[in-house]
């Protein structure tokens, strides 16, 4: 019998697209610049995440049903599995060209909304955001793709102790997150769009003269986070970092909501976001005088991130950190934020 699948396809549609507009409209209300383009560029991010999250568990399910029985698969077959590095090498892929245009765009909406001098000049960013955008795309790989392995090798381990079929394992499969992953896919694609507007905030402070402080702002959400309700009104000094004290009691240093230093506890579904305080003093400068002093606060801070990863290279005899698999982001950003708080000499 031949289905009409249209108006079903009709009503997905329109509900994808509704969400997308109560996204939209989210944004807008909280203070976030250019939501329109945000939410386009989730989705084609939230797409692309899924992708590369239904080609790894398509091929594993069809490396699983290729197996004569479930012990000589986890011998034999999963240890090459486990070890490859496709899921990772494409995740990065996605996350390295996505974050670069989400930086980009995002960080000419925060300076058309704040100081529309110098949107449009160029799409120069600062070393340090170079870094975030390379250094959080290997990471953010890296963190799904072992989480991912980690979900087949625990149903794999249960297949064993119940000693199921090959097909029993290959239904199991099919029910499981590994396949039914279109929620990781939106979550993950929500949180790193709002750490990537968070970054590109930042950035735009850094480049813009006209910023000199900089306030933790935080908006209203269904389930809010006390310890971010008392982040609300905190201030510091625009390239300075705000103190968070977290859920699990700790201290935490950040340049901004959803920093890659605080834990997913502390960034999943988070919409805080910042506020710029303007230099007074620098009211009534003219294009040029604006342009001038923004490549001045670029370069000085492009000289500072160079100074200091040539300290990094000579301190762990490292001629090239982010080749060297050793050094993950979380090493490299938290040895910069401890050179930046002082506490390396």
């Amino acid at each position: 019998m031949e289905i009409n699948v249209n108006p079903l396809v009709d009503a997905i549609d329109r509900y994808i697209a509704k969400a997308d507009d109560e996204l939209e409209k989210t944004l807008t209300e909280e203070g976030y610049p250019g939501a329109k383009r945000a939410v386009e560029l989730t989705s084609l991010l939230e797409d692309a995440v899924d992708g590369a999250l239904e080609t790894d568990s398509l091929e594993f399910l069809e490396r699983v049903q290729e197996a004569t029985e479930v012990p000589g698969f986890i011998t034999d077959v999963w240890p090459g599995i486990k070890n490859a590095d496709n899921l990772r090498d494409a995740l990065y892929q996605i996350f390295r060209e996505q974050f670069d245009e989400m930086m980009k765009g995002f960080t000419y909406d925060w300076m058309l909304a704040e100081n529309p001098v110098l949107a449009g000049m160029d799409e120069a960013v600062t070393r340090p955001a170079e870094a975030f955008i390379e250094g959080w795309s290997g990471e953010l790989a890296r963190i799904m793709n072992l989480n991912t392995k980690d979900t087949m090798e625990r149903l794999l381990l249960k297949a064993q102790e119940k000693q199921w079929s090959v097909d029993k394992l290959a239904e199991e499969i099919g029910n499981s997150g590994i396949r039914n992953h279109g929620y990781r896919s939106r979550r993950v694609a929500l949180t790193e769009m709002l750490r990537v507007e968070s970054y590109a905030q930042q950035e735009n402070m850094v480049q813009n003269p006209l910023a000199y402080k900089k306030r933790w702002i935080h908006t209203s959400s269904a389930h809010p986070r006390e310890n971010h309700i008392a982040m609300d009104g905190q201030e510091v000094y625009k390239r300075e970092f705000f103190e968070l004290t977290g859920k699990d009691g700790g201290t935490y240093l950040v340049l901004c909501p959803r920093d890659t230093s605080l834990p997913a506890s502390e960034t999943v579904n988070c919409h805080c976001l910042m506020e710029t305080i303007a230099n007074e003093n620098a009211m009534g400068m003219s294009k040029d005088e604006m342009a001038d002093l923004r490549k001045q606060y670029m370069d000085e801070v492009n000289a500072e991130y160079d100074a200091w990863e040539q300290k990094f290279k000579e301190d762990n005899g490292i001629e090239e950190p982010r080749d060297d698999p050793s050094v993950t982001w979380e090493v490299y950003n938290s040895y910069y934020e401890a050179y930046r708080k002082g506490e390396i000499a």
